[in-house]
C-alpha cells in the first residue's frame, strides 16, 4: 500500500493534495499577520492609548503565551480529531478574538482580544504540518515544510506596507474587523475542505486512543532527549526574528532614523522577503544534504546570532546598515522549519501531532518572554532612546548564541 502519494505513482494526487493545503495555508497566513501586524500597530495603540512600551510587550505577548498554552492540548486534538476538525474549531475561536481586539478601548481588551486570537491561531500551523506529514514522502517533509511557511509569510507580508496603507485609509480597527470575516472564511473552508490523509494511508484505519493512551503518547515524546535539544534552539531561534519583525523593529526604526510607518513598513518588508526565502532554500539544502538539519540548524543560528550583535553596535549608525543587518536576519536565521522536520524524524508517526507541538511551544513561549523582555529593556530607557534597542539587540544576540552552544555541545554528546 502507497502511503505516500506524492512520491512514485501518488503524483496524479498532487492537485488534492494542495486542495487539502488552501484552507489550512489561509489560516496559517492570518496567524503569521496576527502576530507580526504589531510591529505596525504600535505606533497607531501608542497615540490613541497612549500605550508605554512595557504595555505594547504585554499586548504583542498576550497572543503567543496564550498560543503556546494551547499547543500541549492541540498536539492531543490533532493526534486524537485530526486537522479538520481541530483547525476548523480554532479559527471560529480566532473570529472572536478578532472582534474583541477591534472593538477594545483599554490595553485589557487589546490584551484579552489578543489571548484569544491566539487561542484560536494555535492549531493553524501544526496543522498544516502533521497534514503534510501524512501527504508527502519524509525525505520531502522538509523542502515541503519550507515551501509551506514560505507560501504563509504572505500573511507576515501583508502585515508590513500594506497593513501601515490601510491604516492610513480607514484605521486600524476597520481592518480587523475585515480580518473577521476573512478569519471566518478561514474555518469554514478548513471543515468543507481538508481531508486528514490521502485515501489508504494507515491514518484513515487508526483505531482512537483513550485519555490515557493520549497522556502516555505525550509523555513519550518529553522523554525524547532529542525533542528536547529541539525545544532549546526553538525557544530562541523563530522568537528573536519575529522580536525584531513582529513588534520591536517598527519603532526601533521610527525612533532611531525619524522613518514614517510606511518607511518603516518598507523594511520590514525587506525582512519579511528574506523569511520567505529562507525556510524553502534551508529545505532544499536539507534534502541535498540526504536529510540532515543539524548542520543548517547550527550554520543558522550562529549567523543570526552574530548579526544581532552588529545590529546592537553597528545599526544605529545609518538606515541602510539597520536594513541590510535586519533583512539578512529574515532570510539567513528562518530555521524553524529545520526544527521541525527533526522533530518529525525523532518520533514514531503516531506521535508526530505531539512532538511538532511541543517543540512550538517552546518557540512562543519564547516569544511571550523575549518580547515582554525586550519591552521592559526599551521601557527602562528614556521613551525613544535608541540605546534601550541596542541593548536589546545584544540581549537577543546573546541570547541565540547560548542557546546555538547548548545544541551543539548536547549533539556531541549525544553523537558520543
Amino acid at each position: 500500500m502507497n502511503n505516500n502519494p506524492l512520491s512514485s505513482s501518488g503524483h496524479k494526487k498532487i492537485g488534492t493534495f494542495l486542495l487539502v493545503l488552501v484552507p489550512l495555508l489561509l489560516s496559517f497566513s492570518l496567524s503569521q499577520f496576527y502576530r507580526s501586524a504589531q510591529a505596525i500597530l504600535a505606533e497607531p495603540l501608542r497615540l490613541e492609548l497612549g500605550a508605554t512600551p512595557e504595555q505594547l510587550g504585554l499586548i504583542s505577548g498576550s497572543f503567543h503565551f496564550a498560543f503556546a498554552l494551547m499547543q500541549i492540548p492541540v498536539g492531543v486534538m490533532l493526534d486524537r480529531y485530526g486537522a479538520r476538525k481541530t483547525n476548523g474549531v480554532m479559527m471560529m475561536i480566532t473570529v472572536i478574538g478578532v472582534v474583541i481586539f477591534a472593538s477594545a478601548h483599554s490595553v485589557t481588551g487589546l490584551m484579552i482580544g489578543q489571548g484569544i486570537i491566539g487561542v484560536g491561531c494555535s492549531a493553524a500551523f501544526m496543522a498544516t504540518l502533521v497534514v503534510a506529514s501524512r501527504w508527502v514522502a519524509p525525505e520531502k517533509f522538509a523542502a515541503t515544510s519550507g515551501i509551506i511557511v514560505a507560501c504563509s509569510l504572505l500573511g507576515v507580508l501583508a502585515s508590513a506596507t500594506p497593513l501601515a496603507a490601510l491604516i492610513e485609509l480607514q484605521g486600524w480597527r476597520g481592518v480587523y474587523f475585515w480580518l473577521a470575516g476573512l478569519s471566518l472564511v478561514g474555518a469554514v473552508l478548513s471543515l468543507v475542505m481538508v481531508r486528514d490523509a490521502p485515501v489508504g494511508h494507515a491514518y484513515n484505519q487508526r483505531r482512537g486512543e483513550t485519555v490515557i493512551e493520549a497522556l502516555q503518547g505525550m509523555v513519550s515524546v518529553w522523554k525524547n532527549r532529542q525533542v528536547w535539544l529541539l525545544v532549546a534552539v526553538a525557544f530562541f531561534s523563530y522568537p528573536t526574528i519575529l522580536t525584531v519583525r513582529g513588534l520591536w523593529g517598527g519603532p526601533y526604526l521610527q525612533d532611531a532614523f525619524g522613518l514614517s510607518s510606511i518607511g518603516a513598513g518598507n523594511i520590514l518588508l525587506g525582512m519579511t522577503i528574506g523569511m520567505i526565502i529562507g525556510p524553502p532554500a534551508y529545505g532544499m539544502a536539507s534534502r541535498a544534504l540526504g536529510g540532515r538539519a543539524r548542520p543548517l540548524i547550527l550554520f543558522s543560528v550562529f549567523t543570526a546570532a552574530c548579526l544581532l550583535l552588529l545590529q546592537a553596535v553597528w545599526g544605529v549608525t545609518a538606515v541602510g546598515v539597520a536594513a541590510g543587518l535586519m533583512i539578512a536576519q529574515g532570510l539567513l536565521g528562518s530555521c524553524a522549519t529545520l526544527n521541525y522536520a527533526a522533530t518529525r524524524s525523532a518520533v514514531p508517526e503516531h506521535l508526530v501531532g505531539r512532538a511538532l507541538t511541543t517543540v512550538n511551544l517552546a518557540t512562543f513561549g519564547g516569544l511571550f518572554v523575549l518580547q515582554g523582555l525586550a519591552g521592559v529593556i526599551i521601557g527602562y530607557y528614556p521613551a525613544g532612546a535608541v540605546t534601550g534597542y541596542q541593548v536589546m539587540f545584544g540581549f537577543l544576540g546573546i541570547g541565540l548564541g547560548l542557546a546555538g552552544v547548548a545544541f551543539f555541545l548536547g549533539g556531541r554528546r549525544r553523537a558520543k
